[in-house]
């Protein structure tokens, strides 16, 4: 997995924060449970980001927070994903604002207790955005 960055966000560690690509191959060693941020900025996102759900869940991923203007619908085709799969413990959130989905993910996701994956290398207006909020 390619690593942008990785923060604990806790001083204790307990929590952490990696950032790699859409793209990137899953790692199995991340640590469960965990959240994914999904971009959804186009059509081809939106698709690549379908076509890994399952793996992330079979992951460990307890909820999956797409941003974008294709948020949307992403979010909706996820639903049916896990809803067809029976996964119907893995939530699903979608904001278009970029701050309110880095704001939502960080703080709030799976009651702001599992571990963060943002699959977000390739949007360095949210990486700014999770940074500045992991700053204060």
């Amino acid at each position: 997995m390619q690593v942008m960055w990785q923060r604990a966000l806790t001083p204790a560690g307990s929590r952490k924060l990696v950032i790699t690509s859409l793209g990137a191959p899953a790692d199995h060693a991340i640590q469960r449970p965990f959240v994914t941020l999904l971009p959804a900025f186009n059509p081809s996102e939106r698709q690549q980001a379908e076509a890994i759900t399952m793996n992330l869940i079979d992951l460990g991923c307890v909820e999956l927070c797409c941003v974008g203007p294709e948020a949307e619908q992403l979010h909706d085709a996820l639903d049916s994903i896990i809803e067809v799969s029976s996964a119907l413990d893995v939530v699903t959130t979608w904001h278009e604002d970029p701050t309110d989905a880095c704001e939502y993910f960080l703080h709030a996701a799976a009651g702001g207790r599992a571990h963060l994956l943002a699959l977000i290398l390739s949007h360095p207006e949210l990486q700014a955005v999770l940074q500045e909020e992991t700053r204060t």
